[in-house]
């Protein structure tokens, strides 16, 4: 995985994944490998966002991950007290691999990912534009794996003038629930409010150490 490039502004860990997995998981690229991300596009993710990246690699079916580490990496064991643990992780002057990505991150977009699998992903503007007919499609594909056919699978109910309604927020998990996701929450709803119920947010950092810093 050789990444290169910045990530725009409002591109996110999540973003980076959902764009690998939908290019790797129907043709089995990485299946059963070992993806190490290595290139000059590291050095511009902070470890929070290498590591929201990292723990989603599973769903491309590779066997694990692993990442070059640098400065960055120290400061973080030093940051939570571990600095004895931090070791220099590179390839080697010669090495040999069975393929490769070229991932610009400049070129990602804010993705989203429908049922049933992360790799039925699509760009935000793409579901904008055609939000009836990729649900219906998703519908469709949900309505074949129901055992009892009097239950319906719906999504384009929740259109609204033609755009997706959104009633439901939660940051969670070991790839939402990071640090520094539940701080740029925070930031966003400073002073401002969610509503009077209509929408649901939750909120669960990924660890004690989250939740107490």
């Amino acid at each position: 995985m050789y990444l290169e490039g910045k990530p725009a502004p409002g591109v996110g860990p999540q973003d980076v994944a959902l764009a690998i997995i939908k290019a790797v998981f129907k043709n089995s690229f990485v299946n059963n490998k070992v993806m190490e991300f290595v290139g000059p596009g590291i050095v511009n993710l902070t470890v929070d966002f290498r590591n929201g990246i990292d723990v989603m690699t599973t769903e491309t079916t590779c066997l694990s991950s692993i990442w070059v580490t640098d400065e960055k990496v120290e400061e973080y064991y030093k940051i939570h007290g571990r600095p004895s643990a931090y070791h220099r992780l590179a390839p080697g002057e010669v090495s040999w691999y069975s393929g490769m990505i070229r991932v610009d991150l400049s070129k990602v977009e804010p993705m989203i990912a429908l049922p049933f699998h992360p790799s039925n992903v699509w760009t935000i503007s793409e579901l904008n534009r055609n939000a009836k007919e990729i649900l219906r499609n998703v519908e469709a594909e949900g309505q074949k794996q129901l055992e009892n056919p009097k239950l319906k699978f719906r999504l384009t109910d929740k259109l609204l003038g033609g755009r997706l309604k959104v009633d439901q927020g939660v940051v969670a998990g070991c790839a939402g629930g990071t640090f520094e996701n539940v701080v740029a929450v925070a930031e966003l709803l400073q002073g401002k409010s969610v509503g009077d119920g209509d929408f649901g947010l939750n909120v669960y950092p990924a660890s004690q150490p989250v939740i107490l810093n």
